[in-house]
């Protein structure tokens, strides 16, 4: 059993581990970067760093996140493991839960994600299914 944060990306939910987020804040003012990746929507700003800002959105082929009249705004996972230090941008964050992986669910890789998210699986909370991510990987500008 390990604690995940559960968010959202349109109708969909995903699982990250707590362990792999440093911090969830407010989405803050993100500097465009020339010449990035599509999916890399800029940097900011970040304690005594500036951090690349990945828009999870993008990295499932979805479309640019609207505004609502509920005035629900996207978060920002602070997302550090050995390897990367860099900022995540989705919809709504829905709630911690430990989750029990040991009735996780393999699925077929999903194709829009280009390599960049690595799931584990698919769990079922509170009759819905959470896709349970393993790795999200900073997307690097492809060579010309």
């Amino acid at each position: 059993m390990e604690d995940y944060i559960i968010f959202t990306i349109g109708d969909n939910y995903y699982a990250l581990s707590v362990a792999s987020i440093q911090r969830i804040i407010q989405v803050p003012f993100v500097t465009a970067i020339p010449n990035a990746h599509p999916m890399v929507e800029g940097m900011m700003s970040y304690e005594d760093r500036v951090i690349k800002v990945v828009n999870f959105r993008s990295m499932m082929g979805m479309e640019n996140f609207q505004e609502t009249t509920t005035g629900k705004s996207q978060k920002l996972l602070i997302y550090q493991t050995q390897n990367a230090f860099f900022g995540i941008k989705v919809d709504q964050i829905e709630d911690i839960k430990n989750l029990d992986c040991s009735t996780l669910k393999h699925v077929d890789k999903l194709e829009a994600n280009e390599g960049f998210v690595e799931i584990d699986g698919v769990v079922e909370v509170d009759n819905r299914l959470v896709n349970v991510i393993k790795s999200v990987s900073l997307p690097m500008k492809e060579k010309v």
